[in-house]
């Protein structure tokens, strides 16, 4: 293990997040992640720009995107960082600008759901507020 570097056990990476470590299990075997290494005892240990990476994962998989769109998200983004010539890099650029539009409209989707669904929040507030006060006038007007 090397010493420089904190390196951090599959349980506290899976606690972090609240997801069972069977899940970055299953990541591992998609290959979407990949510990660091691994202890004498065989306990999976993760540097933090592992840990950076699955929490990039499990964020894309929370805005909905299936695991094969999440696959080439970090494709796309290794081959970026790998890249020497000017060419792919270009094709990369090109292939990330186009996720983030994707992702824009999904944002404006999610924003403007919000908005109804607050809106339908403050009608049924005043639903609820009718109902107690109908609830009030009967119990007045009901002899004791």
């Amino acid at each position: 293990m090397n010493a420089s570097r904190e390196l951090t056990q599959i349980g506290e990476v899976a606690g972090r997040f609240g997801v069972s470590p069977r899940t970055i299990k299953y990541y591992e075997e998609l290959g979407l992640i990949e510990p660091e290494e691994r202890s004498p005892g065989g306990f999976r240990l993760y540097a933090e720009q592992d840990v950076q990476r699955l929490e990039r994962i499990l964020r894309l998989k929370d805005m909905g995107f299936s695991l094969a769109a999440i696959r080439e998200f970090l494709a796309v983004r290794d081959a970026a960082q790998e890249a020497t010539r000017e060419t792919v890099l270009h094709e990369t650029m090109e292939h990330l600008e186009a996720r983030e539009r994707e992702l824009a409209a999904r944002v404006g989707k999610i924003r403007a759901d919000l908005k109804s669904a607050e809106s339908l929040r403050k009608e049924l507030k005043k639903d609820i507020a009718l109902c107690k006060k109908r609830v009030e006038v009967l119990a007045k007007d009901q002899p004791r």
